[in-house]
């Protein structure tokens, strides 16, 4: 039997991490993308092998490169010589005073949160048969004001929004492009409890998301065969209270 081939960006650590986990457990042999966790994604591509019986293709890149992403379509391919599904879950999302931001923080979140998407996209188009998907990881905080100190993750998010929206509408009818905005999923490791407990506040569901949640939303949308230039907010109605 031919395996169905997922490629995850960003697939070792955090929720790309519960994504390759997720496919895996549907059955697809999975292209693990990581820019530089190399131990971590090592021990996963092994425990998904051997739980699931999958095969694992690990790809290391750094997506600021602006060729690296069709290499890691090509390592797709030549492991695979298919792909059927592309998760972007790698991004950048680095706290700075507005008067501090720097050119390169500028230039590594756009490379990261929209350059990289845009043209593993183009490169995965090419790659992939009609029936194909392809999932952005987005942020709910594209849409939000009162961040400051996020200015560039905020922009380069909301421009991936209506990326998903162009490069759907030139896909179809062959591929369908979507994305996730998931909200607090998964708290950043410098966020307070404090903090935390502020962001809620404004959480119509009252309590944080898991990396499941998003899980299950990218599936739907791999699954979905009617839905295309999607963006599926994941973040407990946050979004009514904006």
């Amino acid at each position: 039997m031919v395996r169905r081939v997922a490629l995850i960006t960003g697939g070792a650590r955090r929720v790309g991490a519960a994504l390759s986990r997720s496919f895996a457990r549907r059955g697809y042999d999975i292209v693990l993308h990581h820019g530089n966790s190399a131990a971590t994604a090592v021990a996963l591509a092994a425990a998904l092998a051997a739980e699931f019986g999958v095969h694992v293709e690990i790809v290391q890149e750094d997506l600021v490169d602006s060729s690296a992403p069709a290499r890691v379509v090509q390592a797709a391919l030549n492991r695979f010589d298919r792909l059927d599904v592309v998760v972007s879950s790698a991004s950048v999302m680095e706290t700075r005073d507005f008067a501090a931001v720097t050119p390169d923080d500028w230039a590594r979140a756009e490379a990261i949160n929209l350059r990289a998407p845009f043209f593993l996209m183009q490169a995965a188009a090419q790659a992939m048969k009609p029936g194909g998907a392809i999932v952005q990881i987005a942020d709910h905080l594209a849409c939000e004001t009162g961040f400051p100190r996020l200015i560039p993750h905020q922009v380069t998010k909301a421009a991936l929004h209506q990326l998903v929206r162009a490069v759907a509408e030139h896909l179809a009818p062959h591929i369908r492009v979507n994305a996730v905005a998931p909200g607090l999923v998964l708290a950043p490791d410098d966020m307070s409890a404090a903090a935390t407990a502020r962001f809620l506040h404004d959480v119509p569901l009252a309590r944080s998301g898991t990396p499941d949640d998003v899980v299950l939303a990218v599936h739907y949308l791999v699954d979905a065969l009617y839905v295309t230039g999607t963006v599926l907010q994941v973040d407990g109605g946050r979004h009514l209270r904006r």
